[in-house]
């Protein structure tokens, strides 16, 4: 069957600009036939013999469960740690312990610098489940889903309206070098790091992609092959919700928004999602919408990144 393990340079995965072009995109083609070899029963053993550590300073649904399951279908142990369930120490030492005991961690936490503090003293692979600034794993998925569809993804025109979140910074600095063009529009004020969009647009650069922002969702959406959105109050931000839930509302992904896309636009969401808050419940069960597909290739997605990153030939 195909899916030749990828060759990765980096040993860490914290906001996947650590992938060239070429890398990421062997990292799909693997995610893709992993799916495909689950589909014909074919169980794959490159984590036999490894262990890894889950590690969750915030509540979550797809990453704990699209981990365990990956790892496990890949013949390897998994063990789960919940901040609740241990005494606070320095992430330096927290990895530096960690590292005695198993091949790689995966973790799912509040402040980017945690991850970056324990690369710093880490021998063993760090991955990004999550953080304040980045998702990565997330976009990996979403990129699965958007060959699925489109095969080619070069000139793909995919919109993003709503929080200049995480989950934004890590669309534009995955997205466009892969060929995607990004249009996203924002509330003022709810824009995305300055920081991360020069560095998207740099990134950007010959590679057939763009990154583009907008004073309206409306010409943002606009002949788009693709309409994302995201919850428009992350974690962490529980206590503004009632003063973004009005900054926010002319963002909601709906039926008038979505007329100005492509009339076969993919519906994407990363999930959890509050129906009829930023997204209408009648476009999470429209015929275009993939959030449940984007979810699901979460699991594939992130078998291929073990695989480069821990798998028995790396």
């Amino acid at each position: 069957m195909a899916g030749a393990p990828p060759k990765f340079k980096s040993k860490h995965f914290l906001t996947g600009t650590e992938l060239s072009k070429t890398e990421l995109f062997e990292l799909l083609r693997l995610a893709e036939a992993c799916r495909e070899q689950r589909l014909a029963g074919f169980r794959r053993d490159d984590l036999r013999n490894k262990n890894v550590v889950l590690l969750f300073e915030k509540p979550s649904l797809r990453t704990r469960v699209s981990f365990t399951v990956a790892i496990q279908e890949l013949g390897g142990s998994v063990l789960e740690l919940d901040s609740i369930g241990r005494k606070k120490e320095d992430p330096e030492d927290t990895i530096r312990v960690l590292a005695g005991y198993c091949h790689a961690v995966m973790v799912r936490t509040h402040a980017h610098s945690i991850l970056e503090r324990m690369v710093a003293k880490s021998p063993i692979p760090v991955i990004n489940g999550l953080s304040d600034t980045h998702h990565p794993c997330q976009v990996l998925a979403d990129l699965q889903t958007l060959m699925q569809r489109f095969k080619d993804l070069h000139g793909l025109k995919l919109a993003y309206v709503g929080d200049g979140n995480n989950m934004l910074h890590s669309l534009l600095l995955l997205a466009p070098i892969m060929g995607v063009e990004v249009h996203y529009a924002c509330p003022r004020g709810y824009e995305p790091s300055s920081l991360v969009v020069r560095q998207a647009k740099k990134r950007a650069q010959g590679m057939g992609g763009g990154v583009f922002a907008h004073a309206s969702p409306i010409e943002a959406v606009k002949s788009s092959n693709a309409v994302y959105t995201d919850v428009w109050t992350s974690m962490g931000f529980e206590q503004e919700e009632t003063d973004r839930d009005k900054v926010f509302q002319p963002y909601q992904l709906n039926e008038e928004l979505y007329s100005f896309a492509d009339p076969k636009a993919l519906i994407m969401h990363c999930m959890p999602m509050l129906r009829d808050k930023e997204i209408t419940a009648t476009l999470v069960e429209h015929e275009n919408s993939v959030l449940f597909q984007q979810a699901e290739n979460r699991m594939h997605a992130q078998k291929a990144l073990l695989v480069g990153l821990v798998g028995k030939n790396t």
